[in-house]
């Protein structure tokens, strides 16, 4: 029986990377994005149009897998926020917008699919970043973006050992400076090595590592 995974952000880069990958490798993939486009046209890829920041709507979630096995969630739909956020005058609308796409989203869609997760002992991946670090951060600036992931990386640190009784898994996951929309061209990684490498990290998590927040090559980073 193959397994399964559900991928948010799916309707383009590294989300749409990870859909055809996993679905590649023969995994039953759901797919979720406001706008699913030709999602379904990939074999084994079924796709959900949601918001993820519509708590309604992630409610059927819960429904839709109320019988089912989830093997592997990947939380990776998130958001830059505005270009501009250094000390200065920040739109506090667009900074909760930001804090319910890349912090609040990953908590509600998890909690939906605990039951499901749990039947398959499986893995909750929460696509972050390095500058939502703490320990890292010598630079200073981007305030919208640093505290959203900062606070999504509490989230899935809490997670983990919330979850742990019933078998499932949580990391924190930064997948390198990528050649996205948001990456920009001039990043080290295209999309292809960093889902390669976040993959064969995904596949060697056990349940030692819950609660950790790992580099796309598997090493740890600080929190």
């Amino acid at each position: 029986m193959s397994k399964t995974v559900l991928i948010t952000g799916a309707s383009r880069g590294l989300g749409r990377a990870l859909v055809e990958a996993y679905a590649a490798e023969g995994w039953a993939v759901h797919a979720v994005s406001r706008r699913v486009g030709d999602l379904e046209a990939i074999p084994s890829v079924t796709a959900h149009e949601m918001e993820v920041t519509d708590r309604r709507c992630i409610a059927t979630l819960r429904t839709r897998f109320a019988e089912s096995k989830l093997d592997l969630l990947i939380n990776n739909a998130g958001n830059w926020g505005p270009t501009a956020q250094d000390l200065g005058p920040i739109d506090p609308q667009v900074w909760l917008e930001t804090l319910r796409i890349n912090t609040l989203s990953p908590y509600y869609v998890s909690e939906a699919l605990l039951d499901p997760l749990a039947r398959a002992r499986g893995l909750i991946v929460t696509i972050t970043s390095k500058m939502g670090s703490i320990g890292d951060n010598g630079v200073g600036g981007d305030y919208i973006y640093r505290s959203s992931k900062a606070a999504a990386n509490m989230v899935v640190r809490s997670l983990a050992r919330d979850v742990a009784l019933r078998g499932i898994s949580a990391i924190a996951l930064h997948p390198g400076w990528v050649q996205t929309d948001m990456g920009g061209a001039q990043a080290p990684l295209t999309i292809e090595e960093s889902v390669n490498a976040m993959r064969r990290t995904i596949g060697h998590v056990t349940s030692r590592d819950s609660g950790k927040f790992l580099n796309y090559d598997g090493n740890e980073l600080p929190w």
